[in-house]
């Protein structure tokens, strides 16, 4: 099939989309937007629409009417590349355009082809649409390269759009070069200030996305301590909750409250508190929580355990297999809590991910939205206006989070200041939120206590846009449609708004007790935790290959490669300190666990030692 059949395919066959009301308004929108766009200039655009909007959809409609030739579908990722099969396979009974009414069976396009292992030419040339990951076009001798010809793709559509500016799609864009590209993106600017090529021809707020009931309606929550007291650099501070809103610019003191136990610990009970709430209304809910480093998302699993919750890690450096568990274990509501170090990202598509828990400080507005937006699809989609489809996102204002909020609520304003105004402050670096344990463990701020007596809670919207709602409903009306047949009326687009604009309410704090056994077990696993940073943190000290073997001539009989043996020797010092043997760990009090933990840094420094000293000596 060549690119004159594809054309021919999605210029001709009949199909359902500007007067379907079974697709979203922006699905439909944004698919007259793009067409005109392409009547005019046709050079390279993007669209701005939230997550769970119906973007994967807009992508399936956006090739009819418009191509000229066959479609790419660019992924930036394994995850959301499944999806977009999964949504567009004709050969799925429940697929996108069977569902939403735009093909009528039987069907006869439009195939698709995924660039995977196995792929061939053979493949891409029997389809209308070619969905691969952004991967497959990495490297110097690509074989996609060479098998595809420069013209084979009239249109590319890029979903996730704000990575466009990387090198390698702009080498996929150079090389198809008389391709007509259009990205799709919930954000258009980039962690490190970047902005996206192309121009914008359409955007979808998130107001009035909550408002339609395509996405969750949120509230962010804070932990507001009335005091605090810290230790840094050897002196001890006391702050008040205005002098913690002055310090919170400064990285050195976010960071900190970031890895304090005691700033942790009150960001579990608040996030805790806001799960209850939303399991009022229907489970399972879940907590999805973002870590600073991989230690630190031990650290915070354990401090979920002890409250009798089931939590998990996700981390790169986990086999892929475990990897898969703990997807599953989520996905079927056997976990409470997933605590993760930039993994479920872009394109995790969990309904039941209720609250965002943030457990580390935010340095750019791009990957705080990307990361709330995992919890904005909704719980019970049949029913959009529902209590259950309330999502929260939970932090510390000490963190200095709470001015990415703030950014994130500005978000629908449809000028150009806003954006000139934030490209204008994003162009910094990105701070290092590891934990350091690339070097030592030991913390350079560590708080003493915390006094928290209430939250602020804060609405998605300040004020009710009774504008806002008048133009929606004028909208539906211009498609020839009558607003309650979506169930839609001023009375409850309105309610919908009030739900969203509470704000700056004080809610009580929460804490739940502690079972004395439940706060041993989870120190049992976090000391097992803690031997491996210690063993990363001396590799990676003595410059020591993970998986090498150089240690096996000094410490026969530890394991069979560098980081066993040294976790083995890390969990021996750990014995010591806690004066038990190996194999005694189980008859441990809390008290001996909390005391290992406790010297991590100095076993660290310890462990250094000896194997410097055997290496030297061997």
């Amino acid at each position: 099939m060549d690119n004159n059949a594809v054309a021919a395919f999605f210029g001709k066959v009949p199909c359902n989309i500007v007067a379907n009301g079974a697709l979203r308004e922006p699905q439909v929108a944004g698919y007259l937007a793009t067409r005109e766009h392409f009547e005019g200039d046709g050079t390279g655009c993007y669209l701005q629409l939230p997550v769970g909007s119906g973007k994967t959809g807009l992508m399936g409609i956006t090739p009819f009417g418009i191509a000229r030739g066959r479609v790419l579908i660019v992924t930036p990722n394994l995850i959301i590349r499944q999806t977009v099969q999964r949504e567009l396979n004709i050969s799925n009974p429940g697929n996108f355009y069977v569902k939403r009414d735009v093909l009528k069976p039987p069907l006869t396009g439009p195939y698709l082809t995924e660039l995977k292992t196995g792929a061939n030419i053979h493949d891409c040339d029997n389809a209308h649409i070619v969905i691969a990951n952004v991967q497959q076009f990495a490297g110097e001798d690509n074989r996609w390269y060479e098998q595809l010809s420069r013209d084979y793709f009239d249109l590319i559509l890029v979903d996730e759009g704000h990575h466009n500016v990387a090198d390698t799609w702009r080498r996929l864009f150079g090389y198809f070069a008389n391709a007509r590209v259009i990205s799709y993106t919930a954000t258009p600017v980039r962690a490190d200030g970047q902005q996206m090529l192309g121009k914008r021809i359409y955007s979808y707020g998130y107001a009035r996305s909550m408002m339609m009931g395509f996405i969750s309606q949120i509230d962010a929550v804070y932990v507001a301590p009335a005091a605090i007291t810290f230790t840094a650099k050897g002196k001890t501070h006391e702050l008040s909750l205005e002098q913690v809103l002055e310090m919170r610019e400064k990285d050195w003191f976010s960071r900190g409250i970031a890895l304090s136990d005691t700033c942790d610990r009150n960001i579990v009970d608040a996030s805790l508190r806001q799960l209850e709430e939303a399991r009022k209304h229907g489970r399972p809910r879940q907590i999805i929580a973002a870590a600073c480093s991989i230690r630190h998302a031990g650290q915070i699993a354990a401090l979920y355990r002890e409250k009798g919750y089931r939590a998990e890690i996700l981390s790169s450096d986990m086999k892929r297999d475990e990897r898969d568990n703990v997807e599953a274990a989520l996905r079927s509501g056997a976990l409470d809590v997933v605590t993760q170090v930039q993994m479920l990202g872009e394109g995790y598509d969990l309904g039941t991910l209720s609250v965002a828990a943030v457990f580390r400080p935010y340095r750019s507005l791009s990957p705080y939205i990307q990361f709330v937006g995992r919890i904005l699809r909704l719980a019970e989609p049949d029913m959009p206006g529902s209590a259950g489809n309330r999502v929260y996102v939970v932090s510390h204002v000490g963190m200095n989070d709470e001015r990415w909020w703030e950014d994130f609520t500005n978000f629908d304003k449809d000028d150009q200041r806003f954006f000139a105004e934030y490209l204008a402050g994003a162009q910094e670096e990105l701070l290092d939120v590891s934990d350091g344990s690339r070097l030592t463990l030991r913390p350079f701020m560590r708080v003493l206590n915390e006094t928290v007596n209430a939250y602020v809670q804060k609405g998605f919207l300040r004020e009710i846009d009774t504008a806002l709602v008048n133009e929606v409903l004028d909208d539906i009306r211009k498609r020839g449609f009558d607003p309650a047949e979506f169930g839609l009326s001023e009375e409850v687009m309105r309610r919908r708004l009030e739900i969203a604009a509470q704000s700056g309410r004080e809610i009580p704090a929460y804490a739940l007790p502690v079972q004395p056994q439940a706060r041993r077990e989870a120190l049992r696993v976090r000391i097992t935790q803690e031997a491996r940073s210690i063993a990363d943190t001396v590799a990676n000290r003595l410059r020591l290959d993970h998986r090498g073997r150089d240690l096996r001539r000094v410490f026969s009989g530890k394991g069979p490669h560098n980081a066993a043996i040294l976790i083995t020797l890390a969990q021996g010092m750990q014995n010591k300190t806690m004066g038990i043997g190996s194999g005694e760990r189980d008859s441990a009090a809390i008290e001996q666990f909390e005391a290992a933990i406790e010297r991590s840094a100095d076993i660290a420094d310890a462990l250094t030692s000896l194997v410097k000293e055997k290496i030297g000596e061997g």
